[in-house]
């Protein structure tokens, strides 16, 4: 694993544990905890972030976004993904049928996609 994303992954996330590393051609992916939440970092060779997922406790989840996402069933599961400066959010709804769909939601709360899981 190249230097630069050694120190760009410390000088982000230095306190971080249970750090698991991937790489695919030049992209490197760390699998993390930091704050006691898990996150995934997606690097380039030069140590660049390119993209940034934590997953959320339902808690932490913006309370528009958590409205947005009641219209469409239970609120099961919410990943943050920031990516240079757009947040959006990947979430898990289930229905009153019990049936569970993937979404992906913009900063705002819009919706880009839904489907059936």
């Amino acid at each position: 694993m190249p230097e630069a994303v050694k120190n760009s992954f410390s000088e982000k996330f230095g306190d971080s544990i249970n750090v698991e590393w991937l790489q695919t051609d030049d992209f490197f992916e760390a699998i993390f905890y930091h704050e006691e939440i898990e996150h995934i970092a997606h690097f380039d060779s030069t140590g660049k972030l390119l993209n940034l997922k934590k997953n959320l406790s339902i808690h932490a989840v913006p309370q528009h976004i958590k409205d947005k996402a009641l219209e469409h069933g239970e609120l099961m599961n919410v990943i943050e993904i920031s990516e240079a400066e757009i947040v959006g959010y990947e979430l898990i709804v289930r229905d009153e049928a019990l049936i569970r769909f993937s979404m992906l939601m913009n900063e705002k709360g819009g919706l880009i996609h839904k489907c059936k899981l």
